[in-house]
């Protein structure tokens, strides 16, 4: 997922065809219309997706920046294992919405106002 997420924030066509599982994957991706500057990925949940396993889901946050303002796409990834290697199959994006990137008035140790579950001083807040 961490990979898939630097290959598209850099726009690396080849890798993200690359890992996309062969029965799902398009023709080509098209970034020109991307203006998105991401800034970190947040790995929310995980269901199976170990060694011993031929499927995964991975829930997650994306956080990016775009005409100044500061985003948050939350998404749901399947993934599949073939011949020991991981592949996207697909996923759901379940929200996006404009993070809150003012500190709470509750200080630096106060729970993260974007949902990650961190405090704000080692989520948002780290500068």
């Amino acid at each position: 997922m961490r990979t898939r997420f630097t290959a598209y924030a850099m726009h690396n066509e080849a890798y993200l065809l690359k890992t996309w599982d062969s029965t799902k994957r398009p023709a080509g991706i098209d970034f020109s219309k991307d203006q998105a500057q991401w800034l970190k990925l947040h790995i929310v949940m995980c269901k199976k997706g170990q060694a011993a396993d031929h499927k995964g889901l991975v829930e997650f946050k994306a956080y990016y920046q775009q005409d100044g303002e500061t985003h948050i796409m939350t998404e749901i990834s399947r993934f599949k294992k073939t011949a020991g290697r991981w592949f996207y199959l697909d996923g759901v994006v379940k929200s996006i919405a404009q993070a809150n990137t003012q500190q709470s008035n509750q200080g630096h140790n106060a729970p993260c106002p974007c949902g990650s579950g961190k405090k704000y001083k080692r989520c948002c807040g780290k500068t």
